[in-house]
């Protein structure tokens, strides 16, 4: 797979839009990332059409679209970015005007005021608060989604799931590391069945778990009758599974001790498994996979654009956020007459494709405005999108960072993910803290790895274990290597801004940001 995203035009784009990205010397690290995607205002979320936020956090870099209305009604959206200082952020909220409407030619947009400043601030990667100008502070909540089809797959079938999940003790050194599967039992009335490995493939531990009524929340103890080769060593469990992500809880004992430890960790992929062809038989892919028999991928939710509208200007953007088996969208973009809207769609997600109609809305609440709902305007027709460098299938051509996307009134047009922090895809945004999986002539291993120094085309580990160099300037896939008791192991990172993979997880960014959702209460 070659580099999809032109980094540098993107982040023009961004600097174009009168977005200041401020040099910091230094910021306080937050112990999670926000989880991009869609966010609605808490006490506003009763089922009809409002407002809300899409929100993008990157590293340092904050970037925000808000859809809203203006006092006499109409359907608008203003946007937001800035550097964070540790979990807030401060920014004007800014407007604009005279872009590209549906079907139009191009037309470069134009700032058009401010109501003033908005103020985000982050619980856990999952909750937080928000002040716009003129109103009181709010409680804000990653909007979540999922379709019947996949409650059926997972909650009823047992269909098997897979996770990369660490934990981390009070003094920030990894103690615990597993790849897990969760599936259902094959012995009748244990429920569901977790399997903890080290390394695919081994059986370090097997767990029952339970599942809380109505949520994707899992409580697991010790098989009855285990293995002796089993460790055993896992006392209980919680898991939670926030679509991509996970977090919870494992107690572990260790040395007659037991310890809790907050469980972060990903998602990787559920409904299959791999085939004896070797390419794998997955329904859901949420990590980098390009070997599945048939295409399958959740494409990188947040911010996304038209590349062929990066110019260093003002423009319109979409926020596409996937989740459990349901697709939403909102476009931001303009009216004929050069008014700022929005459209917004939702509908179900499959394999690689998703089609929907984009619909305008009227009436919601103002800023500074009394509660109000919105209602159906018109529709503009529909967006469809096949998250693919190709409009026709071609081999293994699935991609969570680029898409084709047939826009109403206009010709398929190619749409990229948006990458918002500077040398994110040079080595320097490799720097930070991981887990990687290496392989060679002795047994597989995860190795924590802390990647501290860059020089020239190589980095190098906190400890000088662990070294790594791009194998191809023109592809992402950074090779690693690390001699373990004499045996040269190789392992493979990649520098595709806002991607993952199945072979490594990141703990922190280069900043010292953790990667997880954080603390987010588990009641």
């Amino acid at each position: 797979m070659r580099l999809p995203i032109r980094i540098q035009a993107l982040r023009t784009a961004v600097l174009a839009a009168g977005l200041a990205f401020s040099h910091v010397s230094s910021w306080a690290a937050r112990d999670f990332t926000p989880q991009a995607g869609t966010w609605i205002i808490s006490e506003e979320l009763d089922g009809k059409p409002g407002r809300g936020l899409a929100i993008d956090v990157q590293g340092n870099t904050f970037f925000m679209q808000v859809f809203g209305y203006e006092k006499n009604g109409d359907a608008t959206f203003y946007m937001a970015t800035g550097q964070m200082d540790g979990n807030a952020i401060t920014a004007p909220l800014n407007r604009y005007s005279g872009g590209r409407s549906f079907g139009s030619a191009a037309r470069d947009a134009v700032e058009d005021g401010s109501p003033g400043n908005v103020t985000v601030s982050f619980a856990n990667g999952l909750q937080g608060t928000v002040q716009f100008p003129g109103e009181e502070e709010v409680a804000i909540q990653r909007f979540h989604m999922q379709s019947a089809e996949f409650e059926n797959r997972y909650w009823v079938q047992g269909r098997s799931r897979r996770f990369i999940v660490s934990a981390v003790d009070a003094d920030r050194q990894m103690a615990f590391f597993a790849n897990m599967s969760l599936s259902a039992s094959a012995t009748p009335g244990r429920g569901m069945l977790m399997t903890l490995r080290d390394i695919p493939g081994d059986l370090r531990q097997r767990m029952d778990c339970e599942r809380l009524d109505g949520r994707d929340v899992y409580t697991c103890k010790p098989i009855d009758g285990g293995l002796p080769t089993e460790q055993a060593n896992i006392q209980s469990l919680r898991l939670h599974i926030a679509g991509i992500d996970v977090y919870g809880t494992v107690d572990i004992l260790s040395n007659g001790v037991s310890q809790q430890l907050p469980l972060q960790g990903i998602t990787v992929a559920g409904g299959g498994e791999v085939s004896i062809t070797g390419c794998g038989s997955f329904i859901d892919a949420y990590v980098g996979y390009p070997r599945n028999c048939n295409p399958v991928t959740s494409p990188s939710s947040g911010t996304w654009v038209v590349e062929e509208e990066l110019l260093g200007k003002p423009g319109r953007g979409f926020a596409i956020d996937v989740q459990n088996g349901m697709v939403l969208a909102q476009v931001f973009n303009y009216l004929p007459d050069g008014a700022p809207t929005f459209h917004m769609g939702s509908g179900l997600y499959q394999g690689i494709n998703a089609s929907f109609p984009l619909n305008r809305y009227a009436g919601g609440r103002a800023l500074g405005g009394p509660a109000a709902s919105g209602h159906l305007v018109d529709s503009a027709g529909d967006l469809s999108i096949r998250f693919s460098e190709n409009a026709v299938r071609q081999g293994y051509d699935d991609n969570r960072l680029v898409g084709i996307a047939s826009i109403p009134g206009e010709e398929p047009k190619r749409i990229v993910r948006m990458s918002l922090e500077p040398d994110a895809a040079s080595l320097q945004g490799l720097l930070g803290q991981w887990w990687i999986g290496f392989y060679g002539q002795s047994l597989p291993a995860f190795k924590l790895v802390k990647l501290t120094s860059l020089e020239g085309d190589y980095l190098t580990s906190e400890d000088g274990q662990v070294v790594c160099n791009r194998i191809d300037a023109e592809f992402p896939s950074v090779r690693c290597l690390w001699t373990r008791d004499g045996v040269l192991m190789t392992g493979y990172l990649s520098s595709e801004p806002n991607n993952r993979f199945g072979g490594q997880l990141q703990v922190q960014d280069r900043h010292g940001h953790g990667m997880g959702l954080g603390n987010v209460p588990l009641d």
